[in-house]
C-alpha cells in the first residue's frame, strides 16, 4: 500500500512539473524575442502597417513632444496634446507634465510651431477644446484653462474627486457627445468620489458626462474594465475601447429614449 501511494505521489509530482514547464513556455505576445532597435520617427512611420486605403504621415515627434497621451483639435486646426513624464506616480500634486499646442503655419502637414500652454500637471490623461479654452483631466481634478492668444490666462477646478489608486486607469478620453455634454471614462480599479450639485457619486469602471455650462455631473453607464477611447456612431451611441487582461474588447454603450438619470446598459462587441 505504501509503495502504491509513493508511486501515485511521484506521478502527481511529475504531472505538476510538466504542467509548470508547459505554462512557462506560454509567453505574452512579442515577448519571445528582443524588441526592435530604436528607430527615428521617419523610420517608425515606414514600419507602420495600416488597412488598405489608409496612410501615415509624420506630424510631430521628439524632442518637440514627449510621451503624448491625449489630443484634441480646435477650430483653427491646431492640435492640443497632453504630455506625461510623471507616470506612474500615484501621489497628487504639481508635477512636470504639460499641455502643448501644435501648429502648422504653411499647410504642409507638419507642426512647425510647438508651444507650451500649461505646465505643473501630473499625468494629464484627457483634453477637450471648447468654450474659449480647454478642459484637462488631471486627477483628482477636471480643470478648465481659458485661452487668450495661445496662453492660459486662468485655471479653474470644475470637478474634483477622481481617484489615483491605479494610475493606468485614471479618468480619461474627454470627448464631446452628440448631445453637447462632455464625456469621459474611468477604470475599474480607480475608485472615485465626485460631488456635484450636492449629490455624491461613488464609482470606478464607468462612462460619465459633464454639462459644460451648469457643470452638472452624471454617470452615463457602468461597465467594461479599463476603458480608454470614445467614438460616436450616427445613431448617437458610444463605442468604447477597453483593455482587458484576456482579450481586447470594444463596447457599445447606449441609453434608451426615456432617460431618468440612472446608469443603463452596455453591450460587448467582439
Amino acid at each position: 500500500m505504501l509503495r502504491l501511494l509513493s508511486l501515485l505521489l511521484k506521478i502527481l509530482l511529475a504531472a505538476v512539473c510538466l504542467a509548470g514547464s508547459q505554462a512557462a513556455e506560454v509567453l505574452p505576445h512579442r515577448q519571445d524575442r528582443p524588441p526592435n532597435p530604436p528607430r527615428s520617427p521617419e523610420e517608425a512611420v515606414r514600419h507602420m502597417r495600416v488597412p488598405e486605403g489608409f496612410s501615415v504621415e509624420l506630424v510631430a515627434s521628439e524632442p518637440e513632444i514627449v510621451n503624448p497621451i491625449a489630443l484634441t483639435f480646435d477650430d483653427r486646426g491646431r492640435i492640443w496634446i497632453t504630455e506625461s513624464i510623471e507616470y506612474p506616480r500615484k501621489p497628487a500634486g504639481p508635477g512636470r507634465d504639460r499641455v502643448k499646442i501644435l501648429e502648422d503655419s504653411n499647410g504642409d502637414g507638419r507642426a512647425d510651431r510647438v508651444t507650451t500652454f500649461a505646465s505643473d500637471l501630473n499625468i494629464p490623461t484627457g483634453i477637450a477644446w471648447g468654450y474659449g479654452g480647454v478642459c484637462v483631466l488631471n486627477a483628482p481634478d477636471l480643470l478648465f484653462f481659458r485661452e487668450e492668444k495661445g496662453k492660459a490666462i486662468s485655471r479653474e477646478v470644475i470637478l474634483t474627486g477622481f481617484g489615483r489608486t491605479d494610475t493606468h486607469e485614471l479618468p480619461n478620453s474627454l470627448t464631446w457627445g452628440p448631445d453637447g455634454w462632455l464625456y469621459g471614462l474611468n477604470g475599474v480599479f480607480n475608485e472615485s468620489r465626485v460631488v456635484s450639485r450636492g449629490k455624491e457619486f461613488k464609482f470606478n469602471c464607468a462612462m460619465w458626462r459633464l454639462h459644460p455650462r451648469t457643470h452638472e455631473f452624471q454617470i452615463f453607464c457602468e461597465g467594461t474594465s479599463n476603458p480608454y477611447g470614445i467614438a460616436w456612431n450616427f445613431d448617437g451611441s458610444a463605442i468604447v475601447e477597453a483593455c482587458h487582461w484576456a482579450n481586447d474588447h470594444l463596447f457599445h454603450l447606449s441609453r434608451p429614449a426615456n432617460i431618468k438619470g440612472k446608469p443603463e446598459r452596455f453591450r460587448l462587441i467582439r
